[in-house]
């Protein structure tokens, strides 16, 4: 459990996750020894998963993005993987071919389709390879239905409330 010394060091790192722990430190008025220790085991214990940074990506030239969900085949005659394995495959063949979007993310979902992909493009091509070439082809792909991203709401990452 977490309490509120926990809670605002896990608040002040997820706005700003290269913050010195010496500044971190005198943000909360706790001797950066504490903090640090803290950090520590927050980290250790799966808290906090790690560090990165947000890149945007219509400067490494994906102008665009897309959802798309993935409806796999069921029944007899279908090829007996589970979502999880066609979504590792799609994101591994994405990784290793150029003309292939970029999978941001991907879920095991509920409901009429099985699994989301987020992704992004470079050009209206990429986004054919990708649905009609690739996708098309997997004999465990039933049905596809994409979903053009117009704006992203709020523009920035925002932090998970520690409540």
């Amino acid at each position: 459990m977490l309490d509120e010394l926990d809670k605002k060091i896990v608040e002040l790192l997820q706005r700003d996750g290269r913050i010195p722990l010496s500044r971190l430190a005198k943000k909360i008025k706790r001797p950066r020894t504490t903090v640090n220790e803290r950090v520590a085991r927050l980290e250790k214990e799966g808290y906090i998963l790690g560090y990165r940074a947000v890149v945007d990506p219509v400067k490494l030239g994906y102008n665009y993005s897309a959802i798309v969900m993935v409806k796999v085949k069921r029944g007899l005659g279908a090829v007996k993987r589970n979502q999880i394995e066609i979504a590792e495959k799609i994101i591994e063949d994405c990784r290793k071919h150029k003309d292939m979007p970029f999978v941001e993310e991907a879920c095991i979902v509920t409901g009429e389709y099985d699994i989301a992909l987020k992704i992004w493009i470079k050009s209206w091509n990429h986004l054919t390879n990708f649905l009609i070439h690739y996708l098309a082809k997997l004999d465990e792909i039933a049905s596809t239905e994409t979903f053009m991203i117009l704006e992203k709401v709020p523009h920035l990452p925002q932090p998970f409330p520690t409540d």
